[in-house]
């Protein structure tokens, strides 16, 4: 699991280095030269989208989701672990939902080669970060589960 943390966050930080160099670039060329960059809504369209899956998965797997604990923090330790098994189910099933249409989806895009607007490029190198996210986000939550449960087994 190292290697995949490694590449989440080396990639978390890709995507928002270049959205800070896009941006950047487009007001100075707007303040110089009175042109905005075409593209660059495009790209930082998709590279947000890219940065909220991935980031959700690093979320998951640090544990920094926000959650209402109102319930589980008044259970008994075996409570809080059937709703954290529950809770796991619903967004691992809901992972498996979102990656089971998001891959018909990039099928679809594949097929009928759509392109983006401004830059013409395939669509499914967006589209594609939905059925990576649903993965990488499914992968973190039993990763999370299994630590947590553990921890309560600690103390």
């Amino acid at each position: 699991m190292k290697k995949l943390d490694y590449i989440e966050e080396l990639l978390l930080v890709v995507c928002l280095s270049l959205m800070v160099v896009i941006n950047f670039g487009n007001v100075i060329s707007r303040y110089l030269i009175h042109a905005s960059w075409s593209f660059s809504e495009e790209i930082m369209i998709y590279l947000f989208v890219y940065s909220t899956f991935i980031g959700s998965a690093v979320a998951f797997k640090r544990g920094a989701h926000l959650g209402v604990t109102f319930i589980s923090d008044k259970l008994p330790k075996k409570g809080r672990i059937v709703l954290l098994i529950f809770s796991a189910i619903v967004t691992v099933a809901l992972m498996t939902v979102l990656l089971k249409y998001s891959m018909v989806m990039v099928q679809n895009q594949i097929k009928f080669n759509q392109r983006t607007p401004a830059l013409g490029m395939p669509e499914w190198i967006s589209g594609i970060s939905v059925p990576i996210g649903a993965v990488l986000i499914g992968i973190r939550v039993v990763q999370s589960t299994w630590t947590t449960i553990k921890s309560y087994g600690k103390g």
